[in-house]
This record gives C-alpha cells, sequence and structure tokens, in this order.
C-alpha cells in the first residue's frame, strides 16, 4: 500500500514556532538554522529554492559605549548577541505581490532584521532574491524624524510665511488661503489686503 506522506531533507531541524509557513500558491517554507528552504508539494524530491541568510550588523539603537560599561549604575551583568543569523519566524504574502503573481517572502532572524524575498524570475538561481530590508528602512525613516525626539516639528516647517507656502515631508506645498487663529480649534479666513 502506497503512503500518502514524503519525506524532504533540510539542513536542519526547525528550532522556532513560526519556522514552517505555507504559502497560497502552495509552496511550503521551513526556517531550519541559516537557511529557509522552499519547497513544492507535489515535488518534494528537492527543494525549488532557498534563501541563504547574511550576516547583519545590529542598529546602533540602546548600545553602551565600552568606556560606560565598568560604571556603578549599570547592571554587572555581560549581554551577548547571537552571532550567526538564524531565521525565527517566517510569513507568506498574499498571492499577487511578487512580480510573477507569486507571494514575497518575510523572514526575521534572531538579529531582529526583517527582509522581504522573492522567487528568482529573471535570475538564473536557485537562490531567492532580497526584494526589501524592513528593518533598515523603518531604521531610516526614524533617524530622519530623530526618533520623534522632536515632537513632530519636521513634518511641517513655515519657509515663507507671506506667501503662504509651508515645506511638508521635502516637498512644497501652497495653501490656498491664509488662516489666523482665534483661539484654541476656531479659525477664520484672514481677508485679502
Amino acid at each position: 500500500m502506497a503512503t500518502h506522506y514524503q519525506a524532504a531533507t533540510l539542513i536542519a531541524s526547525p528550532s522556532y514556532p513560526n519556522a514552517i509557513a505555507w504559502s497560497s500558491d502552495n509552496l511550503v517554507a521551513v526556517a531550519s538554522g541559516h537557511i529557509v528552504t522552499i519547497l513544492n508539494p507535489a515535488a518534494l524530491d528537492g527543494p525549488r529554492g532557498l534563501v541563504g541568510l547574511r550576516h547583519s550588523d545590529p542598529f546602533p539603537i540602546g548600545v553602551v559605549k565600552r568606556e560606560d560599561l565598568l560604571e556603578p549604575c549599570l547592571l554587572p551583568t555581560s549581554l551577548a548577541r547571537e552571532t550567526e543569523p538564524c531565521a525565527r519566524s517566517i510569513s507568506w504574502s498574499q498571492q499577487g505581490f511578487a512580480p510573477n503573481y507569486g507571494c514575497l517572502l518575510a523572514v526575521c532572524t534572531v538579529n531582529d532584521h526583517v527582509k522581504l524575498y522573492r522567487s528568482p524570475i529573471w535570475e538564473l538561481c536557485d537562490e531567492w532574491v532580497e526584494v526589501a530590508d524592513i528593518s533598515q528602512l523603518l531604521f531610516n525613516y526614524y533617524k530622519i524624524i530623530n526618533f520623534g525626539e522632536d515632537n513632530g516639528s519636521h513634518l511641517t516647517s513655515s519657509k515663507n510665511t507671506n506667501s503662504g507656502e509651508a515645506e511638508v515631508l521635502g516637498s512644497t506645498c501652497r495653501s490656498e488661503e491664509s488662516l489666523y487663529f482665534r483661539g484654541p480649534g476656531q479659525r477664520k479666513i484672514k481677508p485679502a489686503r
């Protein structure tokens, strides 16, 4: 009697709860160590593709300077990070986000980097192609806004108050009417001179 189960060879066993995910375009991703293996359930004789995780530098947020390590106000504990890249969680997008109407794969690593990958369409390789580093994009955005420390003054800055122009996130827009405020929540159109 034929069995309904097939075996697939992996580089290591999955070690995190969200290490196996099934996509809506019938692909199975299995995160095991520093490689995410993409399998086709219809043909498990070999992997359909893989995502090789590379070392990424940690973000410089909350980093303690070396000369401050011996300060008495810090706890006498030394924290260490895992230096080898390892996938902690994976998730598929809905079908249609990739250029070939397929799914994108989001991979979260143990050093808190989230990256998006797509299947190789034009490239002649088995390794999936990185589309975006979501963590780096988010870090760059927060760095631009100074991590929210200036209470949003970067969003609108008065460029030319006489002509009614304001700079909003790098673009200049002209306000149609000049407004002045009588009190909180009350505004009135300023008469033209």
